[in-house]
C-alpha cells in the first residue's frame, strides 16, 4: 500500500462503531493515508457494541497518556486492537492477520487524541487532506460542528475541512430526529457539508450485517468521490418488469 493523498475519520459516541472501521479499511485498501480521531464515547461504544479493549484500554490509562505530551494513544495497542476488529468483523478471511498485511495496515492510519488541537489535521496548511467523515456522528457532534465550536480536535478538524472547500461527510446514527437534529443538519448542508444518515437500503438483498455495512460504506465513498466496488448498486429493471 502506498499514501498518496489522506482523510480524516472521526468516530463518535453514536452507536454504529462498526460503520467507522468499515470505512477505515476501505479508505486504506484504496490506498490512503487515515488520521483516525475516536472521542471518548466513541471508544464506550466500540468497548460495548464490539467487544473490544479488554485489558488493553481504559479511561485511566487515557489520562495517563494524555498527560505525558504524546499526541498518540497508539503505544496503548489501540491500533492492533482496531485492526483485530475489522479482521473479526468484517474481514474474516482476508490475510489481514498476517504479520506482513497487519503491519502495512498499520501504517496507513494514526490515531490521534482527540484533545489534541495542536495537530497538523487542525489547519487549512495540511494539503494533503483531501476530505473528512464523521462515522458515526452523534447529535452532540453534530451541533457542535453546526455551531462552530471547535472544542476538541474532531470539531476543529471540521471546521478546517469546511473552511477550505474540501469535502465533509457527516454520518448521523439517530432516530427519530428533533427538529433541533433537523435544523443543525441544514445548517451543515447549508455550510457545505454533505448528511449521509447511516439508513442502509435494502434492493441488494443483504444476507449478512457485513452487506449491510458495506452498502453504507459504499455510499459514503461515492459522496468523497471515491471509486469503488464495495456495495452492488441498483442496475434496475431491464424492461418491462415481470412479477414471479
Amino acid at each position: 500500500m502506498t499514501k498518496k493523498y489522506s482523510y480524516i475519520l472521526a468516530i463518535t459516541g453514536a452507536s454504529g462503531a462498526i460503520y467507522g472501521l468499515s470505512l477505515l479499511k476501505a479508505l486504506i485498501e484504496h490506498s490512503y493515508f487515515v488520521h483516525l480521531i475516536v472521542s471518548e464515547p466513541g471508544f464506550t461504544v466500540m468497548k460495548d457494541e464490539l467487544d473490544m479493549f479488554k485489558g488493553v484500554y481504559n479511561n485511566e490509562d487515557k489520562a495517563k497518556n494524555s498527560n505525558n505530551g504524546n499526541p498518540s494513544i497508539s503505544n496503548f495497542n489501540v491500533k492492533q486492537e482496531i485492526l483485530n476488529a475489522i479482521k473479526l468483523n468484517l474481514s474474516p478471511d482476508s490475510n489481514i492477520g498476517t504479520d506482513a498485511a497487519f503491519n502495512s495496515y498499520t501504517d496507513m492510519f494514526e490515531l490521534l487524541d482527540e484533545k489534541f488541537l495542536e495537530s497538523k489535521i487542525a489547519s487549512g496548511s495540511a494539503k494533503d487532506v483531501k476530505g473528512m467523515a464523521v462515522v458515526p456522528c452523534s447529535m452532540g457532534s453534530l451541533a457542535r460542528i453546526a455551531c462552530g465550536i471547535s472544542g476538541n480536535l474532531i470539531e476543529r478538524a471540521a471546521d478546517v475541512v469546511l473552511k477550505e472547500k474540501k469535502r465533509l461527510v457527516v454520518c448521523p446514527r439517530e432516530t427519530p430526529f428533533n427538529d433541533i437534529h433537523l435544523k443543525n443538519m441544514l445548517s451543515l448542508y447549508s455550510s457545505g457539508a454533505i448528511i449521509l444518515p447511516l439508513i442502509p437500503g435494502f434492493y441488494n438483498k443483504p444476507k449478512t450485517v457485513r452487506d449491510i455495512v458495506d452498502f453504507m460504506t459504499g455510499r459514503i465513498l461515492d459522496s468523497l468521490s471515491i471509486e469503488n466496488d464495495v456495495y452492488e448498486r441498483w442496475r434496475g429493471y431491464k424492461g418491462k418488469y415481470n412479477e414471479k
